[in-house]
């Protein structure tokens, strides 16, 4: 069903797309993806930005639908970091708030980032995992790990005498909130700014340090001493073991998208250092079993 937030109650609850959103003033093209458009502009006489889903895919509008549903909970039960207010929402259409900042890069594996980057990144998504969600989307677990776990070994992307460990590893796990999906491309940092994650479409309950092996492994690529620091929180904070279960899981899933890209891209090196990093992680999990 189609909402608006009170903000723009007067506006149709049918408008689908930016460009027949009354008043809107377009500026530039943020970012294009195979999935959505992201569009900065002014509406009402404030900075917005509009995300405008193209993809009809189940999942993709499953996760727009998500995202609304977040951006609607901070707004209930504010967080103690900044997020940008929803302006306005439909089944198509998000418009919100335009905070500073730009994106450190855009790369799925960014070159090293400045330290103080990512140290703020990092104190994000410490600060997420300390806040207590509302009741209602944010607040249930993101996906189902053992049923993940159990397919992924089914189709031999994990050995099957890792699948125990990893079990108990993530289904006993205390979940905190994580953001989901800390990728460079979804902070926006600059200089005397708070740096601040957006793109809140896979945000909810994770186990404890999830978040931190996922930016770990981003950044590690080409900076390895960013993933040892994310190990090191995790470790102080008395989840390495759930830290590198997840570090499994994440670098399964890498290896699971990006094997159509193998197929078309000759990309030897990046598969073999992904191959090389499970590798380790399996071996770290197996390290740690059991110490927490």
């Amino acid at each position: 069903m189609h909402e608006t937030v009170s903000s723009s109650s007067q506006v149709s609850a049918d408008v689908d797309t930016v460009d027949h959103l009354p008043d809107w003033q377009p500026g530039e093209q943020l970012r294009r993806t195979d999935k959505a458009v992201t569009t900065a502009g002014r509406w009402r006489g404030r900075d917005v930005v509009a995300k405008q889903l193209t993809s009809s895919e189940r999942h993709w509008v499953k996760r727009f639908a998500h995202e609304v549903s977040a951006y609607r909970a901070f707004e209930a039960t504010p967080p103690p970091w900044p997020v940008p207010q929803l302006q306005y929402a439909s089944q198509r259409l998000l418009i919100i708030e335009r905070l500073p900042g730009a994106s450190p890069n855009t790369d799925r594996y960014p070159p090293l980032l400045a330290e103080p980057t990512v140290t703020a990144m990092i104190d994000a998504l410490t600060g997420f995992a300390a806040w207590q969600p509302p009741p209602g989307p944010l607040s249930v677990p993101a996906t189902d790990w053992p049923a993940r776990i159990r397919r992924y070994a089914a189709a031999g992307d994990l050995p099957n005498d890792v699948q125990q460990p990893l079990l108990e590893a993530v289904a006993s796990a205390p979940l905190v909130f994580g953001h989901g999906d800390p990728l460079a491309s979804n902070a926006l940092a600059g200089a005397g700014h708070t740096l601040i994650f957006i793109d809140f479409e896979f945000a909810g309950m994770y186990p404890p340090g999830a978040d931190l092996a996922l930016l770990g492994l981003w950044l590690g690529r080409h900076d390895p001493r960013a993933e040892q620091r994310c190990a090191q929180i995790a470790e102080a904070g008395g989840s390495l073991h759930r830290y590198r279960a997840m570090r499994v899981l994440w670098l399964a899933r890498e290896q699971r998208l990006y094997q159509t890209l193998f197929d078309m891209v000759d990309d030897h090196e990046h598969r073999q250092w992904l191959d090389d990093q499970i590798a380790d992680a399996i071996t770290g999990l197996r390290r740690t079993a059991g110490r927490d």
